[in-house]
């Protein structure tokens, strides 16, 4: 079927010089997904202030008119894919019954590790738990906002934010998109997730169209935004270790050497370049988390101590934190919608992006294994993560050794550098994250505009790497431009503006992925 697939779409090839440069492409998709964003950066570039407002207008109303619908939603999602882990579909493998993972176990956490979490899980590491530790509605409630007793909380929340939910959306996308193109030789697009319901049409149906192109918008602003906060770090993490101040010409600088990087990364391949560099990433962030834990300044029975607190509170409110809406409040508080909502929302736009590229990784894995490893294995690291670095952050803010909390709330890229400063070797362990970010943003960039190109290219799995190279200037530039024109807030805004639409998307895979399950069980697939 793979064949005669192939063979019918090289004869739709659209001839001339779009062909000949970005090979075997889907005009319906490509140009109005690219000269949408051609139009945004155009108004962010000559009307940034109005484009800013708008986009945040939007933000606001989708966050504080509808968080209750995004967090019922999430929450069916993450019980849906805890019910496929134990049902009776759990044996089936993602491609055919013989095939064998393409990666190792150990290669594809680390893939999932950096596609999934990247910049943010640095960048948020030491901001993230401080504003909980302070502003936090549950914190604030128990009277313990900068307290010592508030800090379990505040990583509690923070892990509420990096945890399952999210990595249950990338799963049920992945296995939806991922089982029809191995197992039936589908193109690897978002509309072939939509497999279980439109069965054969769902890559020629308008839904699938659909589908296709909020998928692709989605991607761009989502990874735009991670981007744009990647530049801010690297940027100050320049300044902090080598003394160098870059103002806005040496952020662009920087977005171009990204740029120029994850390109030398597309042209290896998910083989060697996004493999080798995510390997290379979780050792040295592995390596920065041991340091931390026993030569931080926080005592390490205090770190161990928050470890072990952290499984037990997390997995014994998941239902209740699942479904808390701050009912308790007759009008919804602002935390809720600017943390919780927000990064769902956040990470409902990377849906389709770390979906697809999950699903592209995933190949030979059973349906209770590919469960496990996407969604669990990475919450445990975030367990890891966040309790050492927001425990420690915690600890040197209350005990007055460090005063984070004075210097994230008006710059939050300076956290981590300022938390590693302090400690002996501070200098170097500073250059180790900084390299752990770069590293992190060559990864994302290349996983993104992959993902991007493949859609572009009618679900082809080895893309043109002129297609990969196109979209990736693409999101960096929207990055850059936002982040330059607009600063944190405008380009936040845009991720959730283009990527909520992708909310409908994902209830749709619920109902594919149980209706493939089912059919194949019946010997219909």
């Amino acid at each position: 079927m793979e064949s005669t697939l192939a063979t019918e779409e090289t004869q739709d090839t659209p001839k001339g010089i779009i062909g000949q440069l970005f090979g075997h492409y889907d005009p319906t998709l490509f140009w109005p997904v690219l000269l949408s964003f051609i139009a945004i950066l155009i108004c962010a570039l000559f009307f940034p202030d109005g484009t800013a407002k708008t986009l945040v207008t939007i933000r606001n109303f989708l966050i504080f008119n509808f968080s209750w619908a995004f967090l019922l939603g999430v929450g069916v999602t993450l019980l849906f894919c805890i019910y496929l882990m134990f049902s009776p579909y759990a044996d089936l493998k993602l491609g055919k019954d013989d095939d064998v993972p393409d990666f190792s176990y150990s290669a594809w956490i680390s893939m999932l590790f950096s596609c999934g979490l990247g910049i943010g899980f640095v960048f948020y590491s030491v901001t993230e738990p401080l504003y909980h530790l302070y502003q936090s509605s549950h914190v604030i409630d128990m009277g313990a906002a900068g307290k010592a007793a508030g800090v379990p909380t505040a990583i509690h929340m923070t892990l509420l934010d990096w945890g399952v939910h999210g990595w249950a959306l990338f799963a049920l996308a992945a296995w939806a998109i991922a089982f029809p193109s191995y197992r039936l030789g589908k193109p690897m697009t978002v509309a072939t997730g939509l497999y279980g319901i439109l069965g054969d049409r769902c890559n020629t149906s308008i839904w699938g169209r659909v589908a296709d192109g909020l998928g692709a918008l989605g991607t761009i602003g989502g990874n735009a935004a991670m981007i744009g906060i990647g530049v801010a770090s690297i940027s100050f993490g320049i300044e902090k270790v080598f003394g160098i101040h870059l103002d806005n010409p040496g952020k662009v600088i920087v977005m171009m050497v990204l740029i120029v990087a994850y390109v030398i990364s597309a042209a290896t391949g998910v083989e060697k370049g996004i493999k080798i560099l995510s390997q290379t990433n979780m050792i040295l962030a592995g390596c920065v988390l041991v340091i931390l834990l026993f030569f931080g300044q926080a005592p390490t029975q205090y770190l161990f101590n928050m470890m072990v607190q952290m499984g037990g509170d997390y997995f014994g409110g998941l239902l209740k934190f699942t479904f808390w809406t701050d009912a308790g409040s007759f009008e919804q508080r602002d935390w809720l919608g600017w943390w919780i909502v927000f990064y769902w929302l956040w990470w409902i736009s990377y849906i389709p992006f770390c979906g697809g590229f999950i699903a592209r990784i995933s190949k030979g894995r059973t349906l209770r294994e590919f469960m496990l490893g996407v969604i669990l294995v990475p919450f445990l690291l975030a367990i890891l993560w966040f309790s050492i670095w927001g425990g420690s952050a915690a600890y040197v803010d209350i005990t007055g050794s460090v005063p984070l909390w004075e210097s994230v709330q008006s710059n939050p890229e300076t956290g981590v550098y300022m938390l590693l400063e302090n400690m002996k070797g501070g200098w170097w362990l500073s250059l180790i994250v900084l390299f752990n970010i770069i590293i992190f943003a060559v990864t994302t960039s290349d996983s993104a505009s992959f993902f991007v190109a493949m859609q572009m290219s009618k679900g082809d799995r080895d893309p043109k790497i002129s297609m990969r190279l196109l979209w990736g200037i693409v999101i960096g530039l929207t990055g850059i431009i936002f982040q330059l024109t607009g600063g944190f807030t405008a380009i936040k805004s845009l991720a959730i503006v283009v990527g909520a639409p992708f909310f409908f998307v994902g209830i749709a895979f619920i109902f594919s992925v149980y209706f493939m399950l089912r059919d194949t069980k019946a010997g219909k697939i």
